[in-house]
């Protein structure tokens, strides 16, 4: 092989060693895994939000009580932080809203990077199963905490549904953006080698 073939042309037109344009293009599909994660995770968790807003959305017009949940765990989400000073009405919702925005965008990334790691190793996300059920117990638990007293009640139910239509809503997208996926971890569940 000759010099001229061992050599590429890079950037500003300077030549680059064929080992180095490897190692270049190499880092640019780390960049790109990395930023697909962000972005599926991003997507998941605005995904799991909007599902979550719209189904107490149509609880709340079921009791003829429009946006009463965000307010009512606004409030109470205020409450923590400022005292027994009473936000407005539309400074709970919107003050709810990006917490429950941010929330769930951040509970996206983790499960987008979870389904990374699990395309390597299948058993990952059967290890975020069980996270999911601690994650679930504890969010519940949350929300009753914010939903108890003066503000509001919201049932343990409603969450529960509302949680799991979300992680069926995300899962959905994640299983479409990583079809082969499924396919992998119910071999790993049978009992074959994650190799």
């Amino acid at each position: 092989m000759s010099t001229v073939a061992r050599f590429v042309e890079g950037p500003h037109n300077r030549r680059t060693p064929a080992r180095r344009r490897i190692h270049l293009t190499q880092g640019r599909h780390r960049m790109s895994a990395s930023s697909k994660v962000v972005r599926e995770g991003v997507a998941a968790g605005l995904i799991g939000a909007f599902v979550i807003a719209v189904w107490f959305a149509i609880v709340d017009g079921l009791r003829g009580k429009i946006l009463a949940t965000p307010i009512m765990l606004g409030t109470s989400l205020a409450s923590l932080f400022l005292g027994d000073v009473v936000p407005s009405d539309a400074g709970a919702l919107l003050s709810y809203t990006l917490f429950h925005f941010a929330a769930f965008i951040a509970v996206g990334l983790v499960f987008a990077w979870i389904v990374d790691k699990a395309e390597a190793v299948p058993s990952a996300l059967i290890g975020f199963a069980g996270l999911f059920a601690v994650f679930e117990v504890g969010w519940i638990g949350w929300t009753a905490v914010l939903s108890e007293g003066r503000y509001g009640t919201l049932s343990w139910v409603e969450v529960f549904v509302a949680n799991l239509i979300a992680a069926g809503v995300m899962g959905w997208y994640m299983w479409r953006q990583h079809p082969a996926l499924p396919r992998r971890v119910g071999a790993v569940l049978s009992g074959a080698s994650e190799a």
